[in-house]
């Protein structure tokens, strides 16, 4: 793990309360208020204690892109509002937050995450309802995936781990989310809360989620998170002085490890560093990655392009913001780009021919200043999925139901309602790829394997772009990457501008 000795451009802490069920209260403010320790690594849960995690902008908006619903059933017939959802998970944070200077000792950023007064005054209830969720499954991403080694999450209402019957079950109390810890070698049950004042009944109510998702799960171990974001009171005054900070509990039903047994230097396991040998690997990220694709393919993106990146992004630096690698750190990208720009580099066959590149294929989200984009090789990987999922049969209607289940019956207008044809539509999708599964596996295996071995052809991945290799010396963008995904900000982003000020 390569770490740095200065404060990235969006660089940002976050208090962590990391403690077990026993005491479901709101942590004292001493110890949100006054955290220091470092957050011990990005690869597992770290013992019990009060942190300071140091993160950046870019991680918490990936988390915020990558987190929500499955919109797999409605989006593979209207592939052209997936740029719309992705604005809708990330416009409220940009549109409620702001940084603020915060001593803290090196090397922390020294900048924390505090509402602004556009949330506290120009908002109505309801809007800060409506942020409390998107905040809370964001905060819980950033978390579980991009600090402690998840890799992935997924919804509940999608189905539990292992295929478990009754986590799609709409009456049952279950948590938000479960992703598979790989390096642990256990599954993670996740409920997200947030709230104004954080405290017991909100946390409470937390725990006896988490709990009817363990008693779907007899005899099997798995982690318990609950994961608390707590935002400020109404107080006066207060809500200028207290920043964001989580309360997070956890445990292990039917054994497992307590705590971190990993070091923090160890590999993350994350499943994007498998894809190339591991199929089921390929499958989960291209799924995971399939809205970020559609927004590319279809949405109303700006700039889309073709950006440069060293060849071997498995063996990327990582460091202890998160699972992100900030590439004005890698320096073999830097090297590479200058290469590239002193040899005038403009095409796909011309930055084909330097085997140490790989291309990815970006956009600009309008009105966020938030870049998208995939590799080539999962690009293609996901338009063969897309292309899969739109030929089969219909199993959702946008003008009328086309469930084909005789009991399904409710007042279109009522919400639950509503609710319920989303979770059954959804599930019927699923049951449905299930039976086109070894088709649909071999699409995607293949599109992946035809675009690693041929990256001058453009056949799978839509029309030729340009490739544009900014100065590395001189960045206009914050550009970060995973293995496989790409994410940029603009210096102009709303939160990033507000840096500066004080408490």
């Amino acid at each position: 793990m390569a770490d740095f000795a200065f404060c990235p451009t969006d660089g940002l802490d976050i208090p962590v309360v990391v403690r077990d069920f026993s005491s479901l209260r709101r942590p004292s403010e001493s110890l949100w208020r006054d955290a220091t320790q470092p957050w011990p690594g990005v690869t597992d849960m770290p013992s019990y204690g009060t942190f300071l995690a140091t993160t950046t902008w870019r991680q918490i908006l990936l988390a915020a892109k990558g987190v929500g619903r499955d919109l797999t059933p409605w989006l593979r017939r209207t592939p052209w509002l997936a740029v719309n959802e992705l604005i809708s998970r990330t416009a409220p944070l940009q549109a409620y937050l702001q940084l603020k200077d915060v001593p803290a000792p090196a090397p922390a950023a020294g900048r924390r995450l505090f509402v602004n007064a556009l949330y506290q005054y120009g908002s109505e209830r309801s809007a800060h309802s409506a942020f409390a969720y998107h905040l809370g499954m964001t905060m819980a991403h950033w978390l579980c995936a991009g600090m402690a080694g998840l890799g992935s999450t997924w919804h509940l209402e999608a189905g539990g781990p292992g295929g478990l019957p009754g986590f799609t079950d709409p009456a049952a109390k279950l948590p938000d989310l479960w992703g598979d810890h790989r390096a642990a070698g256990l599954p993670w049950l996740i409920e997200a809360k947030a709230a104004r004042g954080l405290g017991a009944p909100v946390l409470k109510k937390g725990r006896i989620q988490l709990d009817g998702g363990s008693a779907l799960m007899p005899g099997m171990a798995h982690r318990q998170v609950l994961c608390g974001t707590a935002l400020p009171g109404n107080k006066p005054g207060k809500w200028e002085k207290d920043h964001l900070f989580l309360a997070l509990h956890t445990a292990h039903p039917h054994g497992g490890s307590q705590t971190s047994g990993s070091p923090a230097g160890s590999p993350q396991g994350d499943a994007e560093d498998y894809v190339a040998e591991d199929l089921e690997a390929l499958m989960t990220v291209t799924r995971q990655q399939l809205l970020t694709y559609q927004a590319l393919a279809f949405g109303t993106v700006e700039q889309r392009r073709v950006v440069s990146m060293r060849r071997n992004r498995s063996a990327r630096g990582r460091h202890g913001t998160g699972s992100l690698t900030l590439l004005e750190l890698d320096e073999a990208t830097t090297d590479l780009r200058r290469r590239l720009r002193a040899q005038q580099v403009d095409s796909v066959g011309s930055l084909a021919s330097h085997t140490d590149a790989t291309a990815f294929i970006a956009a600009r989200i309008p009105g966020t200043g938030i870049h998208v984009g995939l590799s080539r090789r999962l690009y293609a990987a996901c338009a063969a999925l897309h292309l899969q999922q739109r030929d089969m049969p219909d199993t959702v209607g946008f003008d009328g139901l086309r469930l084909d289940d005789p009991g399904f019956g409710g007042d279109p207008e009522d919400d639950e309602f509503r609710e319920l044809y989303a979770r059954r539509a959804r599930q019927a999708h699923y049951e449905q790829e299930q039976r086109y599964r070894t088709r649909v596996r071999e699409a995607v295996s293949t599109a992946f394997r035809l675009t690693e071995e041929h990256p001058e052809d453009s056949y799978l991945t839509g029309p030729v772009l340009p490739v544009r290799v900014d100065d590395p010396d001189e960045p206009l963008l914050l550009e970060a990457a995973t293995a496989e995904a790409y994410l940029a900000l603009e210096l102009t982003d709303p939160v990033l501008s507000t840096s500066g000020r004080t408490v």
